[in-house]
């Protein structure tokens, strides 16, 4: 791989600057533009058609061949390249051990015509929540089941937070995920024949006892503040998780998982009985 010909990048370089700004959340990012590092986050980026808006490459820190040929395949896209010292790396990257590659992407902005409709849907709304590790594991798992789509309400944590994105493991780069008001979002719920069904640790029905085929949107809520009040206004009911142990508790990720896979094995039965 041939850097001679990038531009060299220090800690003050408007570029870098850019990154740490967009990754520390300091500022407003009205581009909706993302941090990413690694051979991993960055492949599958370009896989997936994403713009790298600027790309660093630390050429002591990388590893073997894959890497100089991601790093080459980026720089030839033409996206603007620069090269860095290993100081700078290590404040671009929260890797112990970087790979030497890093780089300021351009996330897709989805919209509601990104859901699609089915006979059978599954769509998960997050309600307030705050933590960004929390959101990006439910994408994943929303991902898994084979979701139609996330829905963002009274938000809490950035889409583009680097936290959310590693914990997706790159399913935010493709599920749909849509931030609304409360009052928009149930609207299109009720008007596209979603049941709303919000959880929470006190409903009477236990949630492996409710009816989920159909469409079906699954309120969360943050395990600080709960679910906001016009949820429960809209809801159609309301389910809790039976819990034995001296917590009240379980993690939202936790409860997310549990509740997705009942939808999946209610809608999809196929899937769990070896016949699909």
């Amino acid at each position: 791989m041939n850097v001679s010909q990038l531009v060299p990048a220090g800690i003050q370089h408007p570029r870098v600057k850019q990154y740490l700004t967009i990754k520390n959340n300091t500022k407003s990012n009205p581009e909706h533009l993302a941090c990413l590092e690694g051979l991993w986050e960055l492949s599958l980026a370009l896989n997936e058609g994403l713009e790298i808006r600027a790309f660093f490459v630390c050429p002591e820190l990388l590893r073997g061949e894959a890497g100089e040929h991601l790093a080459q395949k980026i720089i030839d896209s033409g996206a603007h390249s620069y090269v860095v010292s290993e100081k700078v790396m290590s404040r671009l990257t929260d890797k112990d051990q970087p790979d030497g590659l890093a780089g300021i992407v351009q996330l897709r902005r989805f919209t509601w015509d990104d859901i699609k409709l089915a006979e059978h849907n599954r769509v998960v709304v997050l309600d307030g929540l705050e933590i960004p590790g929390n959101v990006g594991t439910i994408i994943r798992c929303a991902d898994a089941v084979g979701a139609h789509g996330i829905i963002l309400t009274n938000r809490r944590t950035r889409l583009s937070h680097p936290k959310l994105l590693h914990s997706s493991m790159g399913s935010a780069f493709t599920l749909p995920a849509i931030e609304a008001q409360i009052d928009e979002a149930s609207a299109w719920l009720k008007e596209h024949g979603f049941k709303i069904i919000t959880t929470d640790t006190d409903a009477p029905l236990n949630y492996r006892k409710a009816d989920y085929r159909g469409r079906v949107a699954i309120v969360m809520g943050s395990e600080r503040y709960g679910i906001m009040r016009q949820w429960y206004d809209a809801q159609d009911f309301s389910v809790s998780i039976p819990m034995s142990g001296k917590m009240d508790s379980l993690n939202v990720g936790n409860a997310a998982v549990l509740m997705l896979y009942e939808l999946f094995y209610q809608q999809e039965p196929e899937k769990f009985d070896g016949t699909a």
